[in-house]
C-alpha cells in the first residue's frame, strides 16, 4: 500500500491526502479505527435484546456471515497495521471491551463466553488471512455447537 495508489482510489491528490493524514502510519491508523468501529456497529446491530448471551450469539453470527472480511479491505488494513510500525493499540482496545462485556457483562459462564469468543476470533482470523477456511457446512457446524453450548447455560 502507497500513499500515491491509497490518493488514485480516492480521487484525490497526494498532497490532498497527506492534508488529512499527515504519514501512512496515521491514514492507516484511521482505517483500523474505522474497520473496528464498522463491526462494533455492526455488533450492537446484530444484538438481539439484553438476555444472557445476546453479545455471544451476536458476535458468533457476525463471523458466520463473513462481514468481518468485506471485499478483503479488513485483510490489507490488519496486515498493513501489523507491518507499517506494528501499530495495533486500537485493535487490542476493541477487542478487550469486546471480550469484558462477553465474559463479565453478558451473563454467560466466563468459560462458556470466552469459548464463544475464541471461537469467533479464530474464524476471523482465518478469515482475514486465508488460513484453510472451513467450508460454509464446517463453519455452521462450529458456530451451532457453540450456541448450543450458550442454550446448556439456560440463555
Amino acid at each position: 500500500m502507497t500513499l500515491e495508489r491509497v490518493a488514485i482510489e480516492a480521487g484525490v491528490s497526494k498532497g490532498g491526502l497527506l492534508y488529512h493524514f499527515a504519514s501512512k502510519q496515521e491514514l492507516l491508523g484511521a482505517l483500523l479505527i474505522d474497520t473496528l468501529q464498522g463491526a462494533d456497529e455492526r455488533l450492537e446491530e446484530l444484538t438481539l435484546g439484553d438476555e444472557p448471551g445476546a453479545f455471544a450469539r451476536a458476535y458468533l453470527e457476525y463471523v458466520r456471515t463473513g462481514e468481518h472480511n468485506d471485499r478483503g479491505v479488513a485483510t490489507g488494513i490488519f496486515a498493513s497495521a501489523a507491518l507499517d510500525e506494528g501499530e495495533l493499540s486500537p485493535a487490542r482496545a476493541q477487542f478487550t471491551q469486546w471480550q469484558d462485556r462477553l465474559v463479565n457483562h453478558d451473563g454467560l459462564d466466563p468459560s462458556v463466553a470466552l469459548l464463544a469468543r475464541v471461537v469467533g476470533d479464530g474464524l476471523w482470523l482465518i478469515d482475514l488471512f486465508g488460513l484453510a477456511s472451513p467450508s460454509d457446512q464446517q463453519r455452521d457446524d462450529l458456530i451451532e455447537l457453540v450456541l448450543g453450548m450458550l442454550d446448556q447455560e439456560g440463555v
